[in-house]
């Protein structure tokens, strides 16, 4: 009875064995490949992928790995690695040197100043307290306040608030619309008396739209929808940026004077003040991916060599110092990947996400990712079935492109490096995502 109960263990076990290694040897590459082809919605994309082991240094399967494609946001990844190189530990707030009764200051590039998401008041508070008369010195910027290759139309979008020295409020407006109430709240007040109520309403919805080259914001108040719906719609809307607003605006924040000033101050001698963790910013980069925050993360970076804030700047030092033996080159143009200009192969993504696990730590870098079922774009994406999150990856969207670029962490305790990079499609995104998790399942199965 013992020998046959002995039997019929050794049986199972082998027969689990067996069904495991078969299942791993039947989604191998050909198998990837396959359905990087047939899956709906890789159908009639142009696929560029890659699966990477970075404990055996091998690439499991790959399709297109040497074609340059669109990444969008993935671009943040490079921001990202940029900032770990060339920013320290904590976000340079602003600079400062004092001259008699006068406290002369400017912007390192830093967007966190009374950003609505983050909430650092360390430059108001430092500003606030000083009794010193205020001036702010212009620092040179080579950018514009678009990067090359955006959108000319997409002013209006909560996506694209401007690059600045110092940008403030994230350099965008909060409306809050009642629509029970029909009542309009701003924030910051500031410009409250720069709205103006539609006339003749589109539609039943909230809207706020801004003049392309003025800040004058027309808005209407939706309609009461059921019961499952906010009573309140909050859009955000990028404003027109200046220095002369920038001055009227933090004058009035700070209610006391701040003047312009007009010489050139003694860079060499300036006093830094810091703020948050840069772990803060690329957080908030890199899981809601915000675009502001991958713009201005260049150029502080540039700031940390020159009184001059340049992009391009950056972007060459990395091509010169971290990427110069890289098999591919980047072509890389802007910090948050707006830009079509943006070309990276998905074997240059892999180089990428292995350098950052090399040099971050997988336990600080899976912190900072978007988190499958659990946080950032992915929150309602790549969920595992035990409740855990098993993917940790960035997201990049355009219009008919989608990438993901990251980590997998498989059944068996391995982690491996991916990217999907889907380009040229004309469907919906969600056919795409749907595919990946196809994909991004099996995988996590298989390995």
């Amino acid at each position: 009875m013992k020998a046959l109960f002995r039997l019929l263990v050794l049986c199972s076990l082998a027969i689990l064995l067996s069904v495991q290694v078969y299942g791993q040897k039947r989604y191998k590459k050909k198998h990837i490949l396959k359905d990087l082809k047939e899956l709906e919605g890789f159908k009639q994309a142009y696929i560029g992928f890659a699966l990477y082991d970075p404990e055996t240094g091998k690439t499991l399967a790959c399709q297109n790995d040497s074609k340059y494609m669109t990444p969008a946001s993935n671009t943040k990844l490079f921001t990202f690695y940029a900032g770990i190189k060339y920013l320290g530990k904590a976000v340079p707030a602003l600079q400062y040197t004092i001259k008699g009764d006068s406290l002369i200051f400017w912007g390192t590039g830093n967007p966190l100043f009374l950003h609505p998401a983050v909430q650092d008041k360390a430059a108001l508070d430092f500003l606030s307290a000083r009794s010193e008369k205020l001036f702010y010195w212009k620092r040179p910027i080579i950018d514009d306040r678009f990067g090359p290759g955006w959108g000319w139309d997409d002013y209006n979008g909560y996506y694209s608030a401007e690059k600045a020295v110092l940008p403030m409020y994230g350099n965008s407006i909060t409306a809050y619309l009642n629509k029970t109430k029909k009542e309009l709240s701003i924030e910051p007040d500031y410009f409250t008396p720069f709205f103006s109520e539609n006339p003749k309403p589109t539609d039943n919805r909230s809207r706020v739209n801004r003049a392309e080259n003025e800040n004058d914001f027309l808005y209407q108040i939706g309609e009461p929808g059921d019961a499952d719906e906010e009573e309140i719609d909050t859009l955000t809307r990028p404003f027109l940026y200046s220095d002369n607003l920038f001055i009227e605006l933090l004058s009035d924040t700070l209610n006391k004077a701040v003047n312009f000033y007009h010489a050139i101050p003694q860079i060499g001698g300036a006093r830094t003040l810091y703020s948050l963790p840069t772990d803060t910013l690329y957080k908030h980069m890199l899981q809601p991916s915000d675009n502001l925050f991958a713009e201005q993360i260049l150029l502080m970076a540039s700031g940390m060599e020159s009184d001059t804030l340049s992009t391009m700047a950056t972007i060459d030092k990395m091509k010169e110092e971290a990427f110069a033996d890289w098999t591919d080159d980047a072509a890389w143009v802007d910090g948050s990947g707006l830009s079509r200009y943006n070309m990276f192969t998905p074997r240059t993504m892999v180089k990428l996400l292995k350098t950052l696990r090399d040099e971050v730590g997988e336990e600080r870098l899976f912190e900072l990712l978007p988190a499958g079922g659990e946080s950032g774009t992915i929150k309602n994406w790549y969920a595992g079935e035990d409740g855990k999150p098993y993917v940790f990856a960035k997201t990049g969207t355009l219009s008919n492109n989608h990438t993901l670029s990251g980590y997998i962490k498989t059944d068996s305790g391995k982690t491996l490096i991916f990217t999907i990079m889907a380009n040229h499609y004309n469907h919906s995104t969600t056919k795409v995502r749907e595919s990946m998790a196809v994909l991004l399942g099996k995988i996590r199965k298989a390995y």
